[in-house]
C-alpha cells in the first residue's frame, strides 16, 4: 500500500512548524535591564538602553556594586541585545561618561539556557554598573532555585570616555560636607579608588561570627573597596565575599536598653596581611567587653585568634538614630599596620 502524499506534506509540515516554534521560544528570555552603581559613589542621569529594554534615573543612586536598583515595564519576552548605550553622570568627578558597549550575545545566550530563562518561573536581569572613571561591568543576574542563591556573572567590562559637566548646579562642584554629608565623609578616607574597578578585587570564602560569646543580637553592615555593599546580623554563612574596608556595627548593652552604633575603617594593611597568610578562607569574630561599648575585632585562622582592631561604640544622637546614619568612632586601636 502506497504512503498518502496528502498525509505525508501535513506530517511534515507539522513536524517543521513543531520545530520552527520550538526554535523561536529560544529566541527570547525573560529578563530585564538594571543599573548599579558603588556604595557612597553616586550616579544620576542615568539612561541606559539594550536596544529592547532600558532602565534610567535622573535620581541620584548608589546601591552596591552589583546590587540592581529600580525596576522595568516592559515586554515580558526579550531577545539578547547586541549592544547597550550607556549615559550617566559621576558625582565624586562631576564628570559625565557616555557610549556604547558591545555584548558577547553567545555567552549570554549560554548563560539564559543554563539557568532556564526560558521558562515561564525563572527570570533574570542584565544589570549595567557605572563607576568614577568611565568603568563599566554588566553582569548576568538571576536566582539559583537550586542553591537558593543569587548568581552574578560578569559579561562585559570596558572604559567610557568622560567629560567634566560645566552644567553641574555649584553645590555638587564643591566638594565639602556641607554639600555632601556622609559621601564627603567617606571620599575622606578613602578617595576614589579607580583601580578597584579597573581590577576586580579578589573574593574569599568569607562568614562573620559577630553573635559568640556575645550572647546578643549585633546588627551590621560593610563595604569593600570596589563599592560592594552588604548587610547582616550576628553570624552569616560563609560565601564568596571581597574584603571589608570598613564596618558599621551596632548592638544593644545586656539590659537591652541601650544602643550603640558607630562606624571604623578597617586597617590599611589588611589586604596584605590576607595575602602574605595565603587564606582562602576568612573568619570575622567579634568579642564585646563586659562594658558593652568597647570591642575586639579578631581574624581566625586555622582556628587562632589574631586581633585586628579595637574600637570604643558610643551612642548614637537623635539626629543620627533619625536618619539611619552613624559617624565614625574616633577611638579606634589597630594592631596590624
Amino acid at each position: 500500500m502506497k504512503d498518502n502524499p496528502i498525509v505525508l506534506n501535513w506530517l511534515c509540515m507539522i513536524l517543521f512548524l513543531s520545530i520552527l516554534m520550538s526554535s523561536c521560544q529560544k529566541t527570547k528570555y525573560q529578563w530585564e535591564a538594571g543599573i548599579s552603581a558603588p556604595k557612597y559613589y553616586p550616579i544620576s542621569d542615568v539612561r541606559v538602553g539594550f536596544e529592547n529594554a532600558g532602565n534610567g534615573s535622573l535620581t541620584s543612586l548608589d546601591p552596591g556594586w552589583g546590587q540592581t536598583y529600580g525596576a522595568v515595564v516592559g515586554e515580558k519576552w526579550k531577545n539578547i541585545p547586541k549592544e547597550v548605550s550607556i549615559h550617566y553622570n559621576s558625582g565624586a568627578e562631576n564628570y559625565t561618561y557616555e557610549g556604547k558597549v558591545l555584548l558577547p550575545q553567545e555567552k549570554i545566550r549560554d548563560l539564559f539556557n543554563e539557568y532556564n530563562l526560558d521558562d515561564e518561573d525563572n527570570s533574570g536581569h542584565l544589570v549595567v554598573g557605572m563607576a568614577p572613571g568611565g568603568w563599566i561591568r554588566v553582569w548576568f543576574q538571576t536566582i539559583d532555585h537550586k542553591a537558593d542563591d543569587l548568581v552574578n556573572i560578569e559579561v562585559a567590562k570596558v572604559k567610557l570616555r568622560g567629560s567634566y559637566n560645566n552644567t553641574a548646579d555649584e553645590r555638587y562642584k564643591v566638594k565639602n560636607f556641607e554639600n555632601w554629608g556622609k559621601y564627603y565623609s567617606y571620599w575622606q578616607h578613602h578617595g576614589i579608588p579607580y583601580e578597584a574597578w579597573e581590577n576586580n578585587e579578589k573574593e574569599y570564602d568569607m562568614y562573620f561570627d559577630f553573635n559568640n560569646p556575645n550572647k546578643r543580637k549585633v546588627e551590621f553592615s560593610y563595604t569593600s573597596q570596589d563599592g560592594t555593599f552588604e548587610q547582616g546580623i550576628g553570624i552569616w554563612k560563609k560565601f564568596r565575599r571581597k574584603l571589608p574596608l570598613e564596618f558599621e556595627l551596632g548592638w544593644r548593652d545586656k539590659a537591652n536598653e541601650t544602643f550603640y552604633c558607630s562606624k571604623f575603617v578597617m586597617p590599611k594593611g589588611l589586604k596584605n596581611f590576607v595575602e602574605k597568610k595565603e587564606l582562602n578562607t576568612i573568619v570575622f569574630k567579634l568579642e564585646i567587653d563586659d562594658n558593652d561599648q568597647d570591642a575586639t575585632l579578631y581574624l581566625v585562622t586555622n582556628n587562632t585568634k589574631e586581633r585586628i582592631l579595637q574600637f570604643k561604640n558610643k551612642q548614637p544622637t537623635e539626629e543620627e538614630k533619625k536618619n539611619n546614619e552613624y559617624t565614625y568612632t574616633t577611638e579606634v586601636e589597630y594592631f596590624i599596620p
